[in-house]
Parts: C-alpha cells; structure tokens; sequence
C-alpha cells in the first residue's frame, strides 16, 4: 500500500451515517471483549454513538473529523476539538484528538500516522501551543504510538465505560 494511495478527506454532514457506522466499528473492534464486557462496550456505544450525537458532532464549528479513504472505502477516522468543544478545559491554545481509529483489516499502513500529521498540519496553521488527548491505560499499542510522535503523560482522569470506572492517560504534545 503506497502513502499517496490514502486520501485524508473532512467529513461532511451527509457522511453522518458512515460515520457513525465506522465509529461504533472501531470503538468496538479496539475495547470490546476480552478488553471490556459486552454490556459494557454495548451501553456506552448505544448511549454515545447515536446518530443524533454524530449530526451534533458534526455541526459544531469546533469539532472537525477527517476519514482516511483508500480506494473509495473508509479505511480510517479522526475527531478532532478546540476551544470549548474539548473534553476538559485546558489552559492555553490548544487542539485535542478526541478520536483516531483505524479500521482493523487497514491497521499497519501507516493510516493513523497520516491522520497524526493531519492534526500537526492543522495545529501548525493555526499556531496552536500543544495537541493533547486521552488514551485508556491499558490500551498500550496507542500510549505507544503517541510517544513516538513526541507526547509525554501529563496526567490521568476517569472515564466511565457502562459501569465500568478507567483512567486514561492524559497526553500532550508541545509544539
């Protein structure tokens, strides 16, 4: 698979359903079972990935999702939020990664590295300070991948996943 054969494109409304189709996918497919139960992953996935809260998503001026397309076909998403749309408030000009998956039969070329530099490109034209995000501890292959483009934990929060209390590991990159 050649890099130049992936296309990063912005999502548009009208893409809401394969949106959300590609989110509950990949949600599932990186947290489900064994990782989690399956009333765990099912409640938080029909309690956040409705259609209704991805048209919402969509429609706010602060929050941008690109997919990954390769040969005509989703292969890969990223989320991404400023200002007051951010998970937790932070301090200064900031851009956070929300989401970033990559479907399973696509993972090992290179998608999410290129939906990263996406982000640094975006980051970069608009003089943001720092990308930051959160990533659940346990989920190694990610904390990873983060570190080698350059973020360092900075601090930790909970996440409820059903009835299931996490920690993820909160991470920054500084520009």
């Amino acid at each position: 698979m050649m890099l130049k054969e992936i296309q990063i494109k912005p999502v548009q409304p009208k893409d809401s359903h394969k949106l959300l189709d590609i989110g509950r996918q990949t949600f599932y497919d990186a947290f489900g079972p064994p990782h989690n139960t399956e009333e765990n992953i099912s409640s938080y996935l029909d309690e956040k990935f409705t259609l209704d809260n991805i048209a919402e998503e969509l429609h706010n001026p602060k929050s941008k999702f690109y997919f990954a397309w390769i040969n005509n076909q989703v292969a890969g998403y990223i989320k991404i939020n400023s200002g007051n749309a951010q998970t937790e408030p932070v301090e200064g000009s900031a851009l956070e990664i929300e989401r970033i998956y990559v479907v399973k039969e696509h993972q090992g070329k290179k998608i999410g590295q290129l939906l990263f530099q996406k982000v640094l490109q975006i980051a970069k034209e608009k003089s943001i300070e720092f990308i930051w995000l959160g990533v659940w501890e346990k989920n190694l292959g990610a904390i990873k991948f983060y570190k080698r483009n350059g973020f360092k934990i900075f601090d930790t929060h909970q996440f409820m996943l059903g009835t299931d209390l996490q920690t993820d590991m909160m991470m920054k990159l500084v520009l």
